[in-house]
């Protein structure tokens, strides 16, 4: 039985020589409606401006660990998860920021939900960082249940940290520890395993803001060859789950195929599409999809969005 002192929610936020982004993200956690927390901070191996940052904060629910060398996210999610004490785990990047009902609403859900469901995630906005201001990009939204199966794994494995995941701790007991070896993508590795275990939720409403910044991102394009690299390993080990859902192995697939062919690897993104077909036969796009793919390096879909047509088709909705 868990004791009274301990919190309901473990907050991980990893960070590296980004204090001024960090700032914010601590302060969405300070400003939850619901307190009953912890935020541990992990530092990997960043500057004495972010030691400065956290620990002049005067808050006994923010627990602060610094690397003495850089380790990389997994190894940050790791260390905290070592010392996490909450029912419910959680990860929030150091350029994100929770709504100020996040925590109330995720708890609501837990405790208005099956025993099975093992971890729920949110609505999400996407938000542009400018000199005036916040510019709104994008929302999305899931539906609090899937339809089938399927539909449910493919969004749990595409999904992120960044969606607000919370984890219940004996979840996190049965999968482990993140994977120390893959340096970008981890959370998706970790999601696919458990998508795989384990039953989930969403709250179908918006509750997290991810930021896109001037500020170095793993998401930047000069990092495709790793995300290539590493996407490649990380479907590999879930290989089982890939082919038990034909959906699930084209949109995963056809992430390695759109990084091939942005990398100028047309044989190798040749060859991964047509293990696609191989795999959704059926799928008539696929086909469309090659022939675009060699022609332009793009897919029907990139081109549509691009094109004349979908400028018109917007315009008459």
């Amino acid at each position: 039985m868990q004791s009274e002192n301990k919190p309901v929610f473990s907050i991980i936020t990893p960070t590296c020589n980004r204090p001024l982004l960090l700032r914010r993200t601590i302060e969405s956690v300070l400003h939850q409606s619901y307190t009953n927390y912890e935020h541990i901070i992990v530092d990997d191996a960043g500057n004495k401006e972010t030691e400065e940052l956290v620990k002049g904060i005067d808050d006994k629910r923010i627990i602060f660990i610094q690397h003495d060398t850089r380790s990389g996210a997994g190894a940050s999610y790791n260390s905290g998860l070592n010392i996490a004490r909450g029912r419910y785990i959680l990860f929030l990047d150091d350029d994100d920021e929770y709504l100020p009902v996040f925590l109330d609403k995720m708890l609501y859900r837990f405790s208005n939900s099956k025993k099975e469901i093992g971890f729920i995630w949110t609505g999400v906005s996407r938000i542009k960082d400018t000199a005036t201001g916040e510019k709104l990009l994008s929302t999305k939204i899931w539906p609090s249940s899937f339809s089938n199966k399927e539909e449910g794994i493919v969004a749990a494995t595409s999904i992120g940290n960044g969606y607000g995941v919370c984890i219940k701790r004996e979840c996190i007991d049965e999968v482990g520890l993140y994977d120390e070896s893959i340096t970008t993508g981890q959370d998706t590795e970790y999601l696919f395993r458990l998508a795989g275990k384990f039953e989930f939720e969403t709250i179908p409403e918006v509750l997290v803001k991810l930021h896109q910044h001037e500020t170095s991102q793993l998401t930047n394009e000069s990092n495709n060859l790793l995300r290539l690299q590493l996407r490649e390993k990380i479907l590999a080990k879930h290989n089982d789950l890939l082919m038990k859902y034909p959906k699930l192995y084209f949109v995963h697939y056809k992430v390695v195929v759109n990084l091939c062919f942005k990398l100028k690897l047309r044989e190798k993104g040749r060859k991964t599409m047509m293990s696609i077909i191989k795999n959704t036969p059926f799928r008539f796009l696929n086909y469309t999809d090659l022939i675009f793919y060699e022609l332009t390096g793009k897919d029907t879909s990139d081109l549509y969005h691009k094109s004349f047509i979908s400028k018109i088709v917007t315009y008459f909705k």
